[in-house]
Parts: C-alpha cells; structure tokens; sequence
C-alpha cells in the first residue's frame, strides 16, 4: 500500500513534552468537516468576523478551522498566540468589531495586562470568546463568559453555544481518561498512528445528547493536570508546564 499524500506535520504538547504528528490530505479534509461541524454548533457563520489566536506550530489544529470559516462565508483575521502580539489581538477586536474571538490563551492575557488593558475590557465587547483552558476561568472571574476551546492532544475540543462541554469529533478520534487525565487516539485510518495520547487535560467526559444536537463526546470542568480550575498549583508543584506553553 503506497503512503498517504502528506498534508503537512503538526506538534501537539503532552506533560511530556511536544510530540509532532503527520497529517495526510485525506486527514485535512476530514478535520476541516469536523472543524466546520464545531463552528455551525458554535452559531459562527456567513458574514462573521472572526479573530483565530494561534501559533504557525499549531497549523495542523488551526488551518481545518480557517478553511472551514471561509466556506461558511465568514471573514477571518488571525493573531499570535503570545504576550508580544497581545496588542495586536486588542487592536483587532476595537477595528473590525469581530463576533468571535477563538483560542485566547493566558499568555495573551498576560500580555494584555502588562500593556495596561484589562482584558474583561478588550474581549468585552465580543459576543462570543473561546478561550483555552489556562485562561476560561480567569475570564470568567472578570466577568466574561467564554466558551472552552482546547487542544486535546492532536485534537480540538470545542464548546458548543449552549455551553454544555467541549466536543470532541468521534468521527475522527476516540476520548477516554486515564487516571483523571483526557486521554485521545485514532479513530480509523489517519497518518498519525499508535495512541492513545496524553494531553495534559482533566475533565469530565459526557456522553449525553446535548443541546446543541451533536452527540459527540463532551469534555466538562475541563482544566489542566497539576492546577486547580482557578489556574493555581496544586499539591504544592507549581504551575503545570502545560499551563506555561
């Protein structure tokens, strides 16, 4: 059997370190349906102005989601995922009066706090906030209400509109936890083999139909192994170096 067309090679983090994975175009192709199926459940749509905060080293998680956004019609803009271009996400958000703003991380908010903007004050005015786990539960204590958008290994776990947990496409990976810990693998034939992979994040996993109508898996409480939902350490460790990346 001849090898997959190869798409292109993305990086997932693990407590354990960065693990690179291959991504053929048949994979492409279905995390772009998958990516598409988690923005109609988000409601983003025709007409959207929609900010994406990442990094080039996550392209492989990201890039399904702006094709996507651009067959639906939507209008996409994108900034970095760093404390160094957290002026440039604020400065954004003020010019094109976005809709949605996806994958705000803590180092973005860092970064905004130390440019002197408070960050309830920035992303305020945006209706709809997707925020990665280190930084759902700082927005929240400011008074936000953001949707959990979070990199579950070489998946992408996002919150519906309803807000009842972040879904995770089965029909591209299979979700269990080991010991407290999300644990993602292959469901299929993809490039990437073996799994499952660790992916540094607690949750709860539900298997309820949700209101939304996706009947995906849904990780809820979702936090990161070694803090508490408030970002503190716990058991006396310090941050988790998965809350630092």
């Amino acid at each position: 059997m001849s090898a997959p067309v190869l798409w292109g090679i993305g990086t997932f983090a693990t407590p354990d370190g960065a693990v690179a994975f291959p991504v053929s175009a048949a994979d492409h192709e279905a995390d772009t349906a998958a990516a598409g199926r988690a923005l109609d459940a988000m409601g983003v749509g025709a007409g959207d102005r929609v900010l994406v905060v990442g990094l080039v080293s996550e392209c492989a998680h990201l890039v399904p989601f702006h094709e996507a956004l651009r067959a639906r019609g939507a209008i996409l803009s994108g900034s970095d995922a760093t404390p160094f271009d957290a002026a440039r996400t604020a400065k954004l958000v003020g010019q094109l009066g976005v809709r949605a703003v996806l994958g705000v991380n803590a180092a973005v908010l860092d970064g905004l706090v130390g440019d002197g903007v408070d960050p309830a004050v920035a992303l305020g005015p945006v209706p709809l906030v997707a925020a990665r786990p280190d930084a759902v539960a700082r927005l929240r204590a400011a008074g936000l209400a953001p949707l959990v958008w979070a990199h579950a290994g070489p998946a992408v776990a996002v919150e519906c509109a309803p807000g009842a947990g972040a879904h995770v496409d089965e029909q591209q990976w299979e979700v269990d936890v080991d010991d407290g810990e999300v644990v993602v693998g292959v469901r299929g034939t993809r490039a990437l083999e073996g799994g499952p992979f660790r992916t540094g994040i607690r949750a709860a996993l539900e298997r309820t139909p949700c209101a939304c109508g996706r009947s995906d898996v849904r990780l809820v409480g979702v936090g990161l192994i070694g803090t508490a939902l408030d970002g503190t350490a716990l058991n006396g460790t310090g941050p988790d170096r998965m809350a630092q990346r």
